[in-house]
């Protein structure tokens, strides 16, 4: 038997027999959890029996298995409340953006692409373009194209 003053700092100073470490393989549970990515301890369990991991050892599934981390992981986000002003019919409020495509370029040479998203529906539509400048001209093209299919 080991006995221990506790020390103001919440340290405990064991008294008698020899120098030893003494550890705790409660913990050794939860350390696994997060180096595997807060895996389930039922996965992890299979890990083991499938030695799919080296030198992780027979791991028991513990009496408390909330984590912290995974309850916030699995909250869902609420929607955003819908803003006064948003579109109340399609193409009455359409996004655009010229934007920059991927550093290699397309084979037919255009460096940038312009997109239009309607607010209502979602509905995307995008042009591509060789040289900025031409951004006005596809906004023509688009206006002309839905105003064609919408009546």
């Amino acid at each position: 038997m080991i006995k221990g003053i506790r020390t103001p700092n919440k340290l405990y100073i064991l008294k008698g027999g020899q120098q030893q470490c003494y550890l705790s393989k409660n913990g050794e549970k939860w350390l696994w959890h997060r180096r595997l990515g807060h895996l389930s301890f039922s996965q992890i369990r299979k890990s083991y029996k499938y030695q799919v991991v080296c030198n992780l050892p027979d791991i028991r599934i513990p009496d408390n298995t909330i984590c912290k981390s995974c309850q916030f992981g699995k909250q869902i986000k609420t929607n955003f409340l819908e803003k006064e002003g948003s579109a109340s019919k399609p193409l009455e409020l359409v996004h655009t953006d010229v934007c920059v495509p991927s550093r290699k370029r397309p084979p037919r040479g255009e460096e940038y692409f312009i997109l239009f998203i309607d607010e209502f529906s979602r509905m995307c539509w995008i042009g591509f373009l060789k040289h900025k400048d031409e951004a006005f001209e596809k906004f023509k093209a688009f206006k002309a194209l839905v105003e064609n299919e919408s009546n």
